[in-house]
């Protein structure tokens, strides 16, 4: 698990510029992925909550792609259809992507 953590604390830092601001926010919803998917380790999540409380740009990257995964999460749960076999296609589709 230090292996993971020692890439996140890279990562993670990657984000930002010397002055602390986000810069790379692609990087950063790939890590705020992470987070949500429980994946990040003790150390990796409480060095991510800190920053987040600190800042703006951060805090609201992390709440737009929290929202989005529980707004995902309720239509399919209240879906009752048979779901596609490639429902990524079918997403990307019906999003015009």
């Amino acid at each position: 698990m230090a292996e993971f953590s020692d890439w996140f604390k890279e990562t993670f830092k990657n984000c930002y510029c010397e002055q602390g601001n986000l810069i790379d926010e692609k990087r950063f919803a790939e890590i705020v992925q992470l987070v949500l998917d429980n994946e990040a380790d003790e150390e990796s999540r409480a060095i991510f909550e800190e920053k987040i409380k600190s800042c703006v740009k951060s805090n609201f990257t992390f709440e737009n792609e929290k929202s989005m995964r529980e707004e995902i999460q309720k239509k399919l749960s209240a879906h009752t259809g048979e779901i596609p076999t490639d429902l990524a296609q079918t997403i990307r589709n019906s999003v015009n992507l």
